[in-house]
């Protein structure tokens, strides 16, 4: 039973949008709640595997179709070709036969394609979304927490959901418990033109360097270099000069493999980010206030589940509360729920980081299958 609570989310981007829309079509007044001017973030794209598919068809069946059409749909032949820097092949992801028999496929797509689905559906059902203010404070005084905007306005709702980052202003308030800790890689992002050769993409693994390239829709493909680094090194950099220094390190590798990376066109957009994580934590619930997705759980991108993660989160808590009358109990099973798997989705993404064998986890089935085989739990909506 919702009681029709109001809840606030601080933070626009994909978990944000779909915890308020989850909250909204189960009779939640809800208030998001961005800091940034305008919502996306171009030229990256991201990564939907089967579990955070049933997630995000949990969340709204309509944003389900949505973006599904919005990007690539891995059929059930589709392999990745995992290779070396001068072009050799030593291994293959077969993405499409790893996808099936979980109930729902993997899905590569831009981030800005995601986002855009997400505010549709969010505008469809009449969220109030508010981008350029950042939440300053918050109060819990038991009943209610007040919610300070940088704007001098104060919201007043039944809950608050720190959705805001791995930076999460919201955590530091709540939980206090510093800052996450750098993983010792950078990536660089952007999209480019998908070449005949990979039309499904490609891994490569090379010292101290890999990439990832995966189809977004429309012959295009998005990349990601991960790069050994020390903190800072590269975020320091202009977007172009990182750009250029990148195109200099793969300059010896296979013709192809390099013309990817020499070949894109930076007006799409350079994405530069310094990779890190925390280590899991049992709780992180506080009274009327929660974390979700990367405020809650950073992790590295090696296995692709930092969206799958926070939309299966929005479902969760959205069950929590529909089941648990008194909010501050059903923050409290919300944790309680996800700190297991998310503890092991955390150290898994570490494990398949970039020291590791890039192949490895798609042997081990049953960890394959705890991952892509979550279900979510039946309530409201459906």
């Amino acid at each position: 039973m919702t009681g029709g609570r109001a809840a606030v989310v601080a933070g626009g981007g994909i978990g944000g949008l779909a915890t308020g829309i989850i909250l909204r079509r189960n009779g939640f007044h809800v208030t998001v709640v961005e800091q940034a001017g305008r919502l996306g973030q171009a030229g990256s794209g991201i990564m939907l595997y089967p579990n955070g598919v049933k997630a995000l068809d949990v969340i709204s069946p309509r944003l389900g179709r949505a973006v599904r059409a919005a990007g690539h749909v891995a059929g059930p032949a589709e392999v990745r070709p995992l290779l070396t820097p001068d072009g050799a092949v030593f291994a293959a992801d077969p993405v499409g036969r790893l996808a099936s028999g979980f109930g729902a496929p993997q899905i590569s797509l831009l981030r800005s394609a995601l986002l855009g689905a997400l505010l549709r559906e969010a505008w469809a059902l009449g969220l109030g979304v508010r981008s350029g203010v950042a939440v300053d404070d918050h109060v819990d005084d038991g009943d209610q927490v007040k919610v300070v905007l940088a704007d001098g306005q104060v919201l007043v709702a039944d809950l608050l959901v720190g959705a805001d980052g791995i930076h999460s202003g919201v955590r530091e308030r709540t939980l206090a418990d510093g800052p996450p800790r750098y993983r010792g890689f950078t990536t660089v992002r952007c999209r480019t033109r998908a070449p005949a050769e990979f039309p499904s993409g490609f891994v490569v693994k090379g010292p101290g360097l890999d990439i990832f390239a995966a189809p977004v829709g429309g012959g295009d493909l998005y990349w990601t270099a991960k790069i050994m680094a020390a903190a800072g090194v590269w975020p320091a950099m202009t977007p172009a000069d990182a750009f250029a220094e990148l195109v200099t390190l793969v300059a010896d590798w296979d013709t192809t493999l390099a013309g990817v990376i020499r070949g894109t066109d930076i007006r799409e957009g350079i994405v530069v980010t310094d990779i890190r994580d925390r280590d899991p934590v049992a709780d992180w619930s506080r009274g009327l206030v929660t974390l979700l997705g990367d405020a809650a759980h950073p992790m590295t991108p090696a296995l692709g589940q930092g969206a799958g993660m926070a939309f299966e989160d929005a479902v969760v808590l959205t069950a929590a509360l529909l089941a648990q009358p008194d909010t501050s109990a059903a923050l409290a099973a919300y944790p309680e729920e996800r700190a297991a798997r998310i503890a092991d989705v955390v150290q898994l993404s570490r494990w398949k980081g970039p020291d590791g064998d890039p192949a490895a986890f798609n042997t081990h089935e049953e960890r394959l299958a705890e991952l892509y085989g979550w279900q979510a739990p039946a309530f409201g909506s459906e």
